[in-house]
């Protein structure tokens, strides 16, 4: 009787463990991601002033949506290659004072980020997005970037939904192993 018992969460397993594979395989392909910069921190005037340029070395893609999260005394500025080179704020392509912001990336075009509080963007609070690919999923069309001032959009409920996949993929692996 206890033979039963155990071969029949062991099938079970089996089948959502393929579930949980096909699943979050399905809601990783083509997905644009959520892109928090300054991570956890967030958009601040950084105590090193090469903070922001470890994150440079990230590999961003058509369609990820830059996240950026600041208090009251911070604002987000596109600007170009020179305004970023040399926190000039003289030629602003946009500015943004309300947090959180959300700029989604729409082209291969590189791009440039500072904050225009006086002392900031010399102290490093800067950023340069040059490592761009084409999405898979994204048409090759040379639209603007569009900016986004809005909530994070839908496809952060497929990311938690990711996220359960893989807990439920680690513990039937794991049930799998034990039994």
């Amino acid at each position: 009787m206890s033979h039963i018992v155990y071969v029949f969460p062991m099938r079970i397993g089996i089948v959502f463990l393929v579930a949980a594979v096909a699943a979050t395989t399905v809601l990783h392909t083509g997905e644009a991601l959520e892109i928090f910069i300054g991570g956890t921190s967030g958009w601040l005037r950084p105590n090193d002033p090469n903070w922001y340029s470890n994150w440079e070395d990230l590999k961003f893609t058509v369609g990820d949506v830059l996240v950026f999260n600041f208090l009251m005394d911070h604002n987000v500025a596109g600007v170009t290659k020179e305004g970023y080179d040399n926190c000039d704020t003289n030629n602003l392509k946009f500015i943004n004072t309300t947090s959180p912001f959300l700029f989604t990336i729409k082209t291969l075009d590189d791009l440039f980020f500072i904050c225009t509080v006086p002392g900031h963007c010399s102290a490093g609070q800067k950023i340069a997005i040059t490592n761009i690919q084409q999405s898979s999923s994204t048409p090759s069309s040379p639209d603007s970037p569009t900016v986004v001032t809005a909530p994070p959009p839908p496809n952060s409920v497929a990311s938690i939904m990711a996220s359960i996949f893989t807990v439920a993929f680690v513990s039937m692996a794991v049930m799998l192993i034990i039994y």
